[in-house]
């Protein structure tokens, strides 16, 4: 009678780990779907467009507010307006090389004048 006693308690405690492994990824799922739903309906004016993480604690984002994009830098200590674009549905990508090619002209120009 032992030995049917040790086998259940057995049994009891694998159904018992295979319902609590079976519940963390359910309770995350639900989490993950009410979240979803909470954005949905909070329709919030600062949209998060995309962010570039740049180390540990550093952050470049691309935000939009009221039809303005906003990049700004985010790190452990502050947040700082770099700069304001036009929403034009742009991708972040496309944003950041076209800051490259403002970037590349400005420098060629102070190496020009450098050089006179």
């Amino acid at each position: 009678m032992e030995d049917f006693s040790a086998a259940s308690s057995i049994w009891k405690v694998v159904v018992s780990l295979i319902f609590v492994i079976a519940f963390i990824p359910a309770c995350l799922w639900l989490m993950k779907r009410f979240q979803f739903a909470q954005m949905k309906l909070g329709q919030s004016d600062i949209k998060v467009v995309n962010v570039q993480s740049l180390g540990a604690k550093e952050k470049l984002m691309l935000v939009e507010v009221e039809g303005e994009r906003l990049l700004i830098g985010v790190t452990a200590h502050s947040i700082s307006h770099l700069r304001s674009f036009s929403s034009k549905n742009q991708s972040f990508a496309a944003v950041m090389d076209e800051v490259d090619r403002e970037n590349y002209t400005d420098s060629k120009k102070n190496n020009n004048k450098d050089a006179q």
